[in-house]
């Protein structure tokens, strides 16, 4: 029998998001980079459209039509509709995956069943390899650190459906604490303030509009303004109007405070030596809402140390999933016995 060479095959990076769904090929590049979701016609019982086109439906009243979220909170909602989507992402490339190994970038909560479902999930596709790795982990990979390194690194990774908080060191994960505030409770807390002060109701691709053009941490030199299209509560009639950064300034302020919290909940559960590493090396933020302006100010206030902001924070994971190739090939080797680890 011919010697197995993972080698031959291509290295697939995976990061499937609560809010968009990227995927690297060897040689090829970013092949998919569109949002998590599909849109379904249960009258029908059919799939009518996936990732940015199926965004296209939200907010559409259709009671047979519905667009689901395929992660929410780092949870996958359904392993079917997943498998679905993954096939449609990967489908113009059929012709590699059977000699292809994944990386796979993973929830750091989730637990082992849930992660050998998403490996399941990759394999039923035709993939023989695949590797998961906490997309924590990946981040600060992707940030340019090195988590081989014996000194511990925090990282705050700020997703669309959870913020990640976690302690790298040596290649693991040694503390970590997952918050369900993020992008999206934004976009729910504008929504409600839309509606009770200023008695208008919007939907959500408004809200997240509202959000990209105006949310800030500090009340930036020069306003910044959006528009909000929605009805009015008393006349019922469409309506618009104008929202600037110092009317949703203390709703982000708020959701950056829980987040806050839930990062000194985490520093004070580790060891002396890892509290030092956070002093020394500060905090590295990531996630698509790392670009908040004025999130190193408010971080650094708070904690009274040093923070930086990934250049790539929005694909960081991706691109930490991406440079593991190399790990993810030695722990594919020696999983199938074809290289034994040196104890040195």
């Amino acid at each position: 029998m011919a010697k197995l060479n993972l080698r031959a095959g291509k290295h697939i990076a995976i990061d499937i998001g609560t809010y968009k769904t990227r995927i690297h090929v060897d040689g090829l590049g970013i092949i998919f980079n569109q949002a998590s979701l599909i849109a379904v016609d249960y009258k029908l019982n059919k799939i009518i459209a996936y990732g940015d086109n199926a965004k296209k439906y939200i907010g559409i009243l259709n009671g047979n039509l519905k667009v689901t979220k395929l992660v929410k909170q780092g949870v996958v909602t359904n392993l079917e509709l997943l498998k679905s989507f993954l096939g449609y992402a990967l489908s113009k490339h059929k012709e590699i995956l059977k000699t292809a190994y994944v990386t796979l970038a993973c929830p750091v909560n989730l637990t082992g069943l849930e992660r050998n479902s998403l490996i399941e999930a990759i394999k039923s596709l035709g993939v023989a390899y695949v590797k998961v790795e906490d997309d924590v982990k990946l981040a600060l990979l992707g940030a340019g650190i090195n988590i081989s390194n014996p000194d511990g690194f925090l990282c705050l990774d700020i997703g669309c459906g959870k913020t990640t908080i976690a302690m790298i060191s040596t290649d693991t994960t040694i503390a970590s604490k997952t918050s369900k505030f993020g992008g999206a409770t934004i976009d729910d807390e504008i929504i409600k303030f839309l509606k009770s002060k200023k008695s208008i109701v919007v939907g959500e691709k408004t809200a997240e509009a509202i959000k990209i053009g105006v949310a800030c941490l500090l009340k930036p030199k020069e306003a910044l303004k959006a528009k909000a299209y929605g009805y009015d509560i008393t006349s019922a009639l469409p309506k618009e109007i104008e929202i600037t950064d110092n009317d949703i300034l203390k709703l982000v302020q708020y959701v950056f405070a829980n987040l806050a919290d839930t990062v000194t909940n985490l520093i004070e559960v580790l060891s002396n030596e890892s509290a030092i590493d956070v002093i020394r090396n500060g905090i590295i933020v990531t996630g698509g809402l790392a670009t908040i302006y004025g999130i190193k100010t408010f971080f650094e206030k708070y904690f009274e140390i040093p923070v930086k902001v990934a250049r790539n924070a929005s694909s960081a994971v991706i691109d930490g999933a991406v440079a593991h190739k190399e790990k993810t090939l030695r722990e594919l080797e020696l999983d199938l016995g074809l290289i034994q680890e040196v104890i040195q």
